[in-house]
């Protein structure tokens, strides 16, 4: 009974990439590949809920590496690495599945150059950040979001979306179904390109979310919400924004990690 429950751990597993898919649709061996892995750093994984058992919870790291995302009249290429670690596992009586958040990593990405080549005062900045509400049902990985919209004249406090009202994301492989203009989309299944750890790539979609209006813009007390709102066309209804996740995933059994 143990060992069978424990093949069902993978099969939400490995981050970002598999949720709620089947290992067997990945190559039992590598593929070949020439991809320059990032390091997968475990140390982030969060702790167990109390009287979880280690041997039916395993960590999960994905790194965003590429892919664009596009937040209303906002459309950026990622280039600098998003990185999501949680836990995922399920108590062998109830069966019953939970996520525990660990960490979420995104470094600031150029919005608007600033005036002549100015980096700091006229150039518009934007940072992704953790909202709450990660889960796994419904074989997706459900993300919400918030976007720091980062300029002095907006003050510190300024955000696309928030805890409270965030930019809920619904990444998976398998087709979208958006409302128009967007049409379906599809990512793409993961594909084994490395081991010990095993490293799975894949690309994750969403192109039928909403992304809220700014807040707080303005000396933090939303006196420029207006301007952002204009800049990035805001609030944006879903079927006008598109998520596309390139992605390297791992993970370890807590039973593995020290």
């Amino acid at each position: 009974m143990r060992s069978s429950l424990r093949r069902r751990l993978p099969a939400g597993a490995a981050a970002l990439a598999l949720a709620g898919s089947l290992l067997g649709a990945v190559p039992a061996a590598p593929a070949a590949s020439a991809d320059t892995l990032p390091d997968f750093d475990f140390a982030a994984c969060p702790d167990l809920p109390a009287g979880a058992d280690p041997q039916f919870w395993q960590c999960n790291i994905a790194v965003t590496y590429g892919g664009t995302f596009k937040l209303g009249g906002i459309e950026t290429t990622i280039e600098s690495p998003i990185t999501l670690t949680y836990a995922n596992g399920f108590d062998p009586i109830t069966y019953e599945s939970k996520t525990v958040f660990g960490s979420f990593k995104a470094s600031k990405f150029l919005v608007q150059p600033g005036l002549f080549g100015d980096p700091f005062v006229t150039a518009i900045y934007a940072q992704p950040k953790y909202a709450g509400g990660l889960n796994t049902d419904g074989g997706k990985v459900n993300l919400n979001l918030s976007v720091s919209v980062q300029n002095p004249l907006l003050g510190s406090r300024c955000t696309i979306g928030s805890s409270s009202d965030p930019i809920a994301l619904k990444l998976g492989i398998g087709a979208t179904d958006p409302p128009p203009p967007n049409e379906p989309i599809h990512g793409e299944p993961p594909v084994v390109v490395g081991t010990n750890p095993v490293v799975l790539k894949t690309t994750v979609v969403d192109n039928a979310f909403a992304v809220p209006k700014s807040d707080k813009c303005g000396l933090d007390l939303g006196l420029k919400n207006w301007l952002v709102n204009l800049y990035a066309g805001l609030p944006s209804a879903a079927g006008n924004n598109t998520a596309v996740f390139q992605q390297y995933a791992s993970f370890k059994p807590y039973t593995e990690l020290s």
